[in-house]
């Protein structure tokens, strides 16, 4: 049973809404629960949404991988904007119900999965939302632009989008990718992340898609793409 995080600004509805998401599979926790590692994160929000979007860049920063779906009431273009904009990867009207939120959340997870599986396949190609990686053609297309990458710069990008979801620590990195051991003094990595992210305008610390995990290395999400 998939864990999420579930809060509401209204509170009378959440006990309907947990009882839908139980019958639906899934196991709503409160979103501060102590010790939770949810496996995405659901915000009904129907007071405005306006006053809840400081929130949602926290949410994305705490968690940069989760699916975060926003179930908003009254429900209009502008709100679906900023809700995208501030991190969100799915908009919902909340007067659809939690079945349908289960329902959209089951589709994010295919998703990912399905990007996964690719690079798991020894697929040429992988393609995450706006961005296409083409390996025969040494390609990168983001929202239908060519990113010039160097040489080097496209193969620790294709092998950390190969590996979505999954952090690879430089030691990995430089093993994979020239075949070096970790050199404590070889900062090459991080750099060469650090202009992937400029080139794929991948700097906003709280949205970051390619994360530094602290202690771990990199990390390349396979959605907000």
């Amino acid at each position: 049973m998939r864990c999420i995080a579930l809060w509401s600004d209204d509170a009378a509805a959440l006990p309907a809404w947990q009882e839908t998401l139980r019958g639906e599979g899934l196991q709503p926790v409160a979103l501060d629960a102590p010790g939770s590692e949810p496996e995405a994160i659901v915000l009904r929000i129907v007071h405005g949404l306006p006053e809840q979007l400081a929130r949602l860049r926290d949410l994305r920063q705490q968690a940069p991988f989760a699916p975060l779906l926003i179930a908003c009431a009254p429900l209009r273009d502008l709100d679906q904007v900023l809700a995208l904009e501030m991190g969100a990867d799915d908009v919902l009207d909340a007067h659809w119900g939690a079945a349908v939120v289960a329902a959209r959340l089951r589709a994010a997870w295919r998703r990912a999965g399905k990007a996964q599986g690719a690079a798991a396949s020894g697929a040429d190609a992988l393609r995450f939302g706006a961005l296409l990686i083409r390996l025969r053609e040494r390609e990168v297309i983001h929202a239908g632009q060519r990113v010039p990458l160097t040489e080097g710069e496209f193969e620790v990008l294709w092998l950390l989008a190969s590996h979505a979801g999954a952090a690879l620590s430089r030691r990995d990195i430089l093993r994979r990718v020239r075949g070096l051991d970790d050199q404590p003094l070889d900062r090459s990595i991080d750099s060469g992340v650090y202009r992937i992210r400029a080139k794929l305008a991948d700097t906003d610390g709280s949205r970051q898609r390619i994360r530094t995990v602290r202690n771990r290395g990199y990390l390349f999400s396979p959605v907000g793409w």
